[in-house]
This record gives structure tokens, C-alpha cells and sequence, in this order.
């Protein structure tokens, strides 16, 4: 099954969004494939317009983890990868100020773990099944 991004495009700001919330998505050079490499940074495969869908979704279904401070996501059960090592999940830390557009990256769930109650949301709200629930919580995705 592959997943279909919505078309966006950047506002003149080069700014994605609002959302329903009225939040901008701003992607970074150095967390995009075409950036310059750093060990310390993850890479979306995703191109910059495709990585507002997994921001927008998180933000607008309140996806949020107050121990990590921001917006985790998940996408088709999982079975969209968003980074260059596979990740299947994607962080997008709280902006400093409110009024910062936010910016987001691939994680793996060893790395930066979503909390057990968002995790559980997932499942109880059918987006992801039991088996990537597990494969969560256990730090394998």
C-alpha cells in the first residue's frame, strides 16, 4: 500500500501550513537528504512538501508527548518510511516561542521513545495495529 502526500507548497516565508491550528511546518537543510551530512542528524526521505503531511497530522490530532516536549507521528501503521535508516517515526520538538514555525525529523522509537499513552492513543484510535503497538513499546521501530 503506498501512501498518498496531499500537494502543498511553500507560502513566501517558505513555510508550509497553516494547520488547522493554525501552526507553520518550516524544514530544515541539515535533517534534508540533500543537506549537508552530520552524524548527529537524521535524514528524511521524504522531500520537504511531503514532510508537512506527518507534522500536520500530529498537530491537528493533538499527537503530543509531554515527556519528550513535541509532536510525534506515525503514518499508514508504520508502513511509510520517513528516514534514510528506515525510521518510520517522526519527532517535531516544541518551537521555543509559540509563534516559531516548528520543524521535524525521523526517529527510530529506540532513540526517542513516544509515551506509553500516545503510543496506546495509536492503537486505540486505529492507527497503528497491535503488532507496531508492540514493536513501539519495545523500542524495535
Amino acid at each position: 500500500m503506498s501512501y498518498t502526500f496531499p500537494k502543498v507548497k511553500l507560502n513566501d516565508d517558505g513555510l508550509f501550513g497553516p494547520t488547522l491550528k493554525k501552526h507553520y511546518y518550516k524544514p530544515v537543510g541539515y535533517h534534508n537528504k540533500t543537506g549537508e551530512s552530520s552524524k548527529h542528524k537524521t535524514l528524511w526521505v521524504l522531500k520537504q512538501n511531503e514532510q508537512y503531511e506527518p507534522f500536520r497530522i500530529s498537530d491537528e490530532k493533538a499527537w503530543i508527548c509531554a515527556k519528550n516536549k513535541g509532536l510525534f507521528s506515525i503514518l499508514d501503521n508504520g508502513n511509510v518510511i520517513m528516514g534514510t535508516n528506515e525510521e518510520r517515526i517522526s519527532f517535531f520538538p516544541n518551537p521555543v516561542n509559540k509563534t516559531d514555525p516548528w520543524h521535524g525529523y525521523p526517529i527510530d522509537s529506540g532513540e526517542k521513545d513516544p509515551s506509553i499513552d500516545l503510543v496506546d492513543k495509536w492503537l486505540k484510535d486505529k492507527i497503528i495495529d497491535d503488532r507496531i503497538h508492540y514493536k513501539i513499546l519495545k523500542g524495535q521501530i
